[in-house]
Formats: structure tokens, sequence, C-alpha cells
């Protein structure tokens, strides 16, 4: 059986999680003077049923090489049972939404620009058109009332303008510290892959930042407008990740985008290799099979290759091949005129000589 390497091997800086945490320490002064509702919101969030887990070892503790050690926390109870997963147990309000396809995507693109309504209704309209854009846009304009307004959009921009950092000069955005202060109420840890889950859902252009756009539109197309409502949905992806690939893949594409810095096409390899650790270990996909730890073999060989960034094509080809793997442990379904990426076909052929030199579909015991 193979034992996974500990996280303390590999543990790289993380500077803009460091960044989000400084300005959640920061955005603490000024708790004591916050509105009365966002208050109450807390407290909402604070009197969900909860029941005690024990939380994995903290990251921090590990880059230090201190001993793992673990702490008691609360989660909420559709967090803790399989069976509180199943769609009957939900009320209608958080049933999962669906994840739309890349072509559904550009057809809802395509309506909202034309007619300037919210993604949620233009959704809808396309539903009822079999997503033909052109037969919807027509249907609008004859009846502009199908795809009349989404009613939480008032309440959605007005918890949107409560968050944000700079309202005179930017209002229209949430900036890090805001960003931090309503993880932070959400009960989301910085660190936590429900964070990325957050990001996608509000199409953050970057780390820390939000759009009005994306908040609105993002929450109004789940019929969600409060924040014990967007924490809850963020439990039931979380929990969903390891077995639902539509909701990974977008969480995954998206962190690329969320980690790129403004006008960067490529992403450093230190930036990289921790969004990797936090997507391919639980609670999110567990890249590692009973004989093969993924997941380790691919972070040690990337720094021996000495490659220093990742572009858009390696970092979703480096899912494919994951899934890949997961399939066919012996990897049988590579060969030399597949179309992977150079360094994922240096991989394979790192792996056939380092770990498995005899030439078996077998891996080595990793210590």
């Amino acid at each position: 059986m193979v034992k996974r390497k500990s996280d303390a091997m590999e543990t790289v800086p993380r500077t803009a999680m460091k960044k989000l945490r400084v300005a959640s320490v920061q955005s603490k002064k000024g708790e004591e003077t916050e509105e009365k509702g966002e208050e109450t919101a807390e407290k909402k969030i604070a009197g969900a049923p909860t029941f005690p887990i024990r939380s994995t070892p903290r990251r921090s503790s590990l880059l230090n090489g201190e001993a793992p050690h673990y702490q008691y926390r609360t989660t909420c109870a559709l967090h803790l049972h399989p069976l509180l997963l199943h769609p009957r147990h939900w009320n209608a309000s958080f049933a999962m939404p669906a994840i739309y396809s890349s072509a559904q995507k550009a057809a809802i693109t395509e309506f909202t620009s034309v007619t300037q309504v919210d993604k949620s209704s233009a959704a809808k309209l396309l539903k009822q058109h079999n997503w033909n854009a052109s037969a919807a846009v027509n249907a609008f304009f004859n009846n502009p009332s199908t795809a009349a307004a989404n009613p939480l959009r008032k309440s959605l921009n007005s918890t949107f303008d409560k968050y944000r950092d700079d309202p005179r000069n930017e209002p229209d955005n949430i900036d890090v510290g805001g960003t931090s202060k309503l993880l932070g109420q959400l009960q989301i840890e910085l660190d936590d892959v429900g964070a990325l889950i957050f990001s996608d859902i509000v199409s953050s252009p970057s780390l820390g930042k939000i759009t009005r756009e994306g908040f609105v539109d993002g929450w109004a197309e789940v019929n969600i407008d409060t924040l014990p409502k967007m924490r809850n949905l963020v439990l039931q992806r979380r929990s969903a990740l390891p077995s639902d690939r539509d909701i990974f893949k977008n969480v995954y594409n998206h962190t690329f985008t969320l980690a790129l810095a403004p006008g960067a096409k490529i992403l450093p390899l230190e930036m990289a290799v921790e969004f990797w650790r936090m997507l391919f270990t639980p609670p999110a996909y567990d890249w590692r099979t009973s004989s093969t730890p993924w997941l380790d073999w691919w972070l040690e060989f990337l720094p021996a290759k000495k490659t220093k960034a990742v572009n858009k094509d390696l970092w979703k080809q480096t899912l494919s091949f994951a899934e890949q793997t997961m399939r066919d442990d012996s990897l049988g379904f590579w060969n030399e005129e597949s179309s992977w990426p150079s360094v994922i076909d240096e991989f394979v052929e790192w792996i056939r000589k380092e770990k498995r030199p005899g030439g078996g579909g077998e891996a080595m015991e990793v210590e």
C-alpha cells in the first residue's frame, strides 16, 4: 500500500493567500460598528444546525515542521452525512443548480449582451427555445415580460454594497478587504477549496476581487440572496467535488483565471502547485490510486524538470490526464502518438524510468 508524502515536503509560499489573511485581520477592527442587518445575517449562520468534527492539520503547522495537531470545529449538518446530500432532502430553494455547458454559456452571454437581462432570466428563456439564442432573442423582443428581471437582484445589490472597499472610486467592485470580510462571515476559510467554489460562483476576475455583475448575476442565477443560503450552496458543491465532474471542472478551470496576475497568461509554477494541492486532495478530487501517489509524483517531477510556469493548456490537460490515470493506473491509455503536452509526455517517461523501471504497471512503494 502506498503511503502519501507529507505536505511538509513540498509546501510553497502563498503570497496571494497571505494578503487575504492580512486583510482579514485588519477588517476585524471595524466589526463592532457593523450594521445590525449584518449582525443578524451572521447570527442566522451561527444558529444553523452544527456538529463537531475534527479538522485536518493546518498547512502552517506542516510548513514549520511541527507535528500535526487537530482542532475541533463545527460544520453544517448538510455537510456531514452523505444521505443528506440526496436531492430529496433539500428544500426547493437549495436544490443544486444545473451546470451549463460551454455552448449554453455562450448562448447566455449572447442573449444577455443583446437584451441586457440577467443571466438567470436569460437561461430560463433559452431553455424554452432549446438554447437557440436567435429564437430566444426574437421571443424576448416580441414579449419582453417573458424575461422579467429577477426579484432577488435588489437584495443582492444591497448585500454587495456592504462589502465594497472604496464605494466612491470603485462603486462596482469589492477588493481584498471586503472579500476577506465576506468570506469570514460566510465561515469559509481562505485556504479551503470552498473559497475557490465561491469565487467560481461569482466569477471573480482575480484573487480577492469581486465585481457587482459577477456577484449579482452569479447568485441570482441560482436564486439565492442571503448569506446562510450562500454558505449552504458552497458546502453542497464542496461535498460534490469528488463525484460531480461538471462542478469540479468548472471550479478547476476558473481557478487558473483566478490565480493569474493582471495581464498575465501563464501561472508561476509555485502558484500552480499550491492550487493543485487544494484541488487534487480531499475534500476535492483525490488524485491517487491504491498503488500510485499521482499528485506526489507530479509535484516531484515538475521542479526536477525545472518547469517555471504553467500555461492554460497544460493546466486543463493536467486534469484530463489525472482523470485518465484514475481509470487506468498502468498508463495503457498513453502512446507516443497522443496529443498530450510535451511536459506530460516527459512525465510518463520519467515514471517509467524513475518509478517503474521494470516496465510493469505497478508503482514502487513510496516511504
